[in-house]
């Protein structure tokens, strides 16, 4: 592996190539880390003061077979079943280190198109994910572009639309015991495990989770939702810019996936959103750990 200097003497940034897929590896102050794989842009863990926050599921795979199912995998340029292949190919790609800004703490990737891209979804794009790693909290921002081309032939040069999301896994000493708290009454909420999937109104601020669980909470976002966890206290999830709904997720009682040990409290953009050649857009998610004295 390789590393590059850094100014901040509490925060470094180094990149590790010792395994079957290159990593990042960002610290804080001794105590604070974030790994991110280059492969699907994909934050795997980040631990504060020792505690770790994000789950990675035990039937995942992290040789590049497949996307990884943990961590806080990237939906783009579609969430769910579509045209393209469930949730998009971002999770799916290697992204590009950046390696000047990636310094002190801090990681910065990108993902443009290719011919691979391009017969999947016949579009000229650039994604950014830029990753930070903080004092008190782990701070990412996504920016989707759509480039203007000096030398723009077709289909470079036309507008797109996508949806996007944070698969977020957050990793829990026990999923029935814990609450996802935030301001969702009243919202609209669609529950696809019925069939067909039902739509309603959220009659609470707090889920439980005891059954299989998936839900969209609509345009709750931006803004902040707390998981309490008696284990180990409280994460405040905060989410801005594009992020608009809320996805719950979780395989209740399904042991090879490990579902009593995380919950997905996803953050996305189910709505699609237009971009003009030209033209750009943004979301950060910030996670604030609030640890259990």
């Amino acid at each position: 592996g390789s590393s590059w200097g850094s100014n901040r003497s509490d925060a470094s940034t180094s990149v590790d190539t010792s395994g079957p897929l290159p990593i990042v590896k960002l610290s804080f102050g001794g105590t604070d880390e974030a790994i991110v794989n280059l492969f699907g842009g994909c934050v795997t863990s980040y631990k504060h003061c020792g505690v770790e926050w994000l789950a990675v599921r035990p039937d995942a795979k992290l040789d590049g077979s497949k996307p990884i199912s943990g961590g806080l995998p990237h939906c783009f340029p579609q969430f769910g079943p579509g045209v393209i292949q469930q949730h998009g190919f971002a999770r799916n790609l290697m992204w590009k280190l950046l390696e000047e800004p990636s310094e002190d703490g801090v990681c910065v990737m990108e993902l443009t198109d290719n011919e691979e891209t391009r017969k999947m979804w016949p579009f000229s794009f650039r994604a950014e994910y830029r990753v930070e790693l903080l004092e008190d909290r782990l701070k990412t921002t996504l920016l989707i572009e759509n480039p203007v081309k000096a030398t723009s032939v077709e289909p470079c040069g036309k507008e797109f639309f996508f949806t996007a999301a944070l698969h977020s896994y957050y990793g829990v000493g026990n999923v029935g015991a814990c609450k996802i708290v935030g301001k969702l009454m009243g919202s609209e909420k669609l529950d696809k495990t019925e069939d067909p999937p039902k739509m309603s109104k959220a009659t609470s601020d707090t889920i439980q989770i005891s059954k299989f669980t998936e839900e969209i909470y609509k345009d709750v976002l931006p803004g902040q939702v707390a998981l309490q966890d008696p284990s180990k206290g409280e994460l405040e999830i905060i989410s801005s810019g594009g992020w608009k709904d809320v996805v719950v997720w979780n395989p209740y009682g399904d042991d090879k996936m490990g579902a009593d040990g995380f919950v997905c409290v996803e953050s996305a953009a189910l709505e699609p959103v237009t971009l003009i050649p030209g033209a750009c857009w943004d979301a950060t998610l910030e996670l604030v750990p609030k640890q259990k004295q």
